[in-house]
């Protein structure tokens, strides 16, 4: 009876195809976080904080930008699942149809929230948390990235809980986002006790790695879960709670580095 596994000088080109490919999608990520970076740049220089001719000009820019943008994301994604068998071609519509997103979503943002430039900074923001964010996805495994989004989602619920709290006119809608936050919380530990049972995947799409420690995902869920659930009862925790939330972020990153190694 013939041998099925692979011998070891195939199993270690397949990891450096699998580590290349991976590298590859890192360079990919930092160079269009980096080149969206600058775009807002530019447009929180000539748009939001520059003369009225320049602001005009922009927000011209803008508008088509966003409809661009919408067209580039709706053609992407459909001729990426049309043609979701041709490998080459369903990566390159993916990456059509993130960079329209990318484009309608920013216009959008800026050109409704222009007071004081609200809107370009919002996006300056978002940008680079998004793109470590996905480098993470790239280099971690994937509960790494989830256990993050949690954590990192949650110390933002409890800062922006803390810095309303005095508010009249911002502290019911954040209560009720809070209120939003823990629902999500609570629908996301059901999906991955799912997961857990269908060993790491949801509908045939693998979303943990087969050695997941679901104990440390369930932790992570309640830790956000309480965190949210006392800074919406006892704003003043806030503080306390965003350098605990904190600690914890660290530790996940630390723990996770050293299953890499």
């Amino acid at each position: 009876m013939s041998s099925t596994k692979k011998p070891s000088s195939q199993k270690r080109a397949d990891r450096e195809q699998h580590d290349n490919r991976t590298l590859n999608r890192v360079y990919y990520v930092f160079l269009l976080g980096l080149a969206a970076e600058c775009y807002l740049i530019m447009a929180y220089r000539g748009f939001a904080f520059a003369n009225i001719g320049s602001t005009l000009a922009w927000n011209k820019f803008l508008n088509a930008a966003m409809w661009v943008g919408l067209v580039l994301l709706i053609a992407g994604a459909a001729v990426a699942i049309w043609k979701k068998k041709e490998k080459k071609l369903r990566t390159i519509m993916t990456w059509v149809a993130g960079v329209g997103a990318f484009f309608f979503a920013s216009s959008w943002i800026m050109t409704r929230f222009f007071s004081n430039g609200l809107g370009v900074t919002a996006m300056c923001v978002l940008v680079p948390i998004l793109a470590v964010l996905a480098l993470i996805y790239l280099l971690y495994q994937h509960e790494c990235a989830v256990n993050t989004v949690l954590l990192g989602g949650a110390m933002f619920s409890v800062w922006l809980r803390g810095a309303t709290a005095q508010s009249e006119y911002w502290r019911v809608p954040v209560i009720v986002g809070c209120v939003v936050v823990l629902l999500g919380l609570a629908a996301v530990a059901f999906l991955v006790n799912k997961a857990r049972q269908d060993g790491g995947k949801l509908w045939g799409l693998r979303v943990f790695s087969v050695e997941c420690d679901y104990r440390i995902v369930f932790a992570v869920v309640a830790a956000a879960a309480v965190s949210v659930l006392l800074v919406a009862v006892l704003p003043a925790v806030s503080y306390y709670l965003m350098w605990v939330l904190g600690v914890l972020l660290f530790a996940e990153l630390v723990y996770y580095t050293t299953k890499l190694m």
